[in-house]
C-alpha cells in the first residue's frame, strides 16, 4: 500500500467506535459495515472541507474491524486521512487539525439517524441515545504521520491489512489474533493463554480460555467471502486513481511503485520530420518535376484536351 498507493503527504489516523447497544447489529448483518464506511469517510471530508474553506479533492482507507481486546466482539472502524486535500488549481491544502468534539456529535447524530432510518432503532431509544452523557461514541486522531516520514507512514501502512494473492485489494482480513501472543496449554488442561497489552476494560494483561471457547471467539470474526473490509475513498478509489496520470502535481507525489507501473509516455514531436525516415522527405524540386510529368502523360494521352473544355 505504501509503495503503490499513498501519496508523500502529512496523513491522519482516525479510529471510530459505536455503542455495546449498536454493536449486536453488526453480527448479525455483515452489510453494514460498508455503508457506515461510507459514513465515516462522509464524515471527515466534511469536516476537512469546511476547514478549508472550499471545495478539496481528498483522499482515504477506511478498514472495519470486528475484533477488539483478546478478541471480543467490538466493531471498529480505522481510517488513513489525508490532512487536506487539493484544490481546483492543483495545490494541497493542508488541514492538519479538525474539532474532534464536534465530531464526534457529528457521528454519533449521523449514525443514529442512519439506524433510525433503517427501523433498527425505534424513536424512544434514539433519542434517549442523543441525550446519553456518556454516549459510546468516540472518534480518536492521536496519530498523526508528517509528509516526510517514509518510515512511520509505512509502519502504520502495515497495520492495515494486506490483500492475499488473487484477491481484491479491498478484500483483505486481518487476522483477529496475533500467534505471537498465544500460548496453548497441551497438557491435558485444553486451555489457551492470551497475552496482550493491559486493558483497562478488562484490568489485565492476559485472560485464560478454555480451546472450545477460544474458537468461539475467533471464528465468531470470520468474514464472508463476499465481504469488503477494506475500501478507498477519493483520489485513492479506483476511478480517483485513473486520473493521477493527467495531473503532474498527483504524479510528482506519486510512490515509487506507481511509478513503475505508469511510466511517462514519450513526448510527441509535433511538426517535426523523423529523423529516420529523412532520407525519404520530398524536396520542393522534385515535387515540381513529378507534377510536370504527370501533365506530360496527360497531355500526350489526349492532345486536344485544352480544345475539348
Amino acid at each position: 500500500m505504501n509503495d503503490k498507493l499513498l501519496l508523500g503527504l502529512p496523513y491522519r489516523q482516525f479510529v471510530f467506535t459505536l455503542p455495546k447497544v449498536l454493536r449486536v447489529f453488526f453480527r448479525h448483518d455483515k452489510r453494514l459495515h460498508g455503508e457506515i464506511t461510507r459514513l465515516v469517510y462522509g464524515l471527515v471530508r466534511d469536516f476537512t472541507t469546511e476547514a478549508a474553506g472550499k471545495p478539496i479533492r481528498t483522499a482515504a482507507v477506511v478498514v472495519f474491524q470486528s475484533s477488539g481486546r483478546f478478541s471480543r466482539w467490538n466493531p471498529h472502524w480505522h481510517g488513513l486521512f489525508l490532512e487536506g486535500g487539493f484544490g481546483r488549481d492543483g495545490r494541497f491544502v493542508h488541514v492538519p487539525t479538525v474539532d474532534l468534539a464536534k465530531m464526534s456529535a457529528c457521528f454519533r447524530q449521523r449514525v443514529i439517524v442512519y439506524f433510525l432510518e433503517r427501523k433498527l432503532l425505534n424513536e424512544r431509544l434514539a433519542k434517549n441515545m442523543v441525550e446519553w452523557a456518556h454516549s459510546g461514541f468516540s472518534v480518536d486522531a492521536s496519530i498523526r504521520i508528517p509528509a516526510g516520514s517514509a518510515k512511520a507512514r509505512e509502519a502504520l501502512a502495515q497495520y492495515i491489512p494486506r490483500p492475499t494473492a488473487g484477491r481484491s485489494p479491498a478484500r483483505g482480513a486481518r487476522p483477529p489474533i496475533s500467534l505471537q501472543k498465544l500460548l496453548v496449554d497441551e497438557g491435558g488442561t485444553d486451555t489457551v493463554v492470551y497475552r496482550a497489552p493491559y486493558s483497562d476494560y478488562f484490568h489485565t494483561d492476559t485472560k485464560v480460555f478454555p480451546a472450545i471457547e477460544f474458537l468461539v471467539e475467533v471464528l465468531q470474526h470470520l468474514p464472508d467471502s463476499r465481504s469488503r473490509l477494506i475500501r478507498t475513498y477519493g483520489l485513492y478509489s479506483s476511478r480517483g486513481r485513473g486520473t493521477w496520470s493527467r495531473q503532474p502535481h498527483l504524479v510528482r507525489l506519486a510512490p515509487e511503485g506507481w511509478k513503475r507501473d505508469h511510466p511517462p509516455e514519450p513526448p510527441l514531436r509535433i511538426g517535426l520530420p523523423d529523423e529516420r525516415q529523412s532520407d525519404l522527405s520530398v524536396s520542393a524540386k522534385q515535387s515540381r518535376a513529378a507534377w510536370a510529368r504527370l501533365i506530360k502523360m496527360v497531355y500526350e494521352a489526349d492532345p486536344l484536351g485544352d480544345s475539348r473544355s
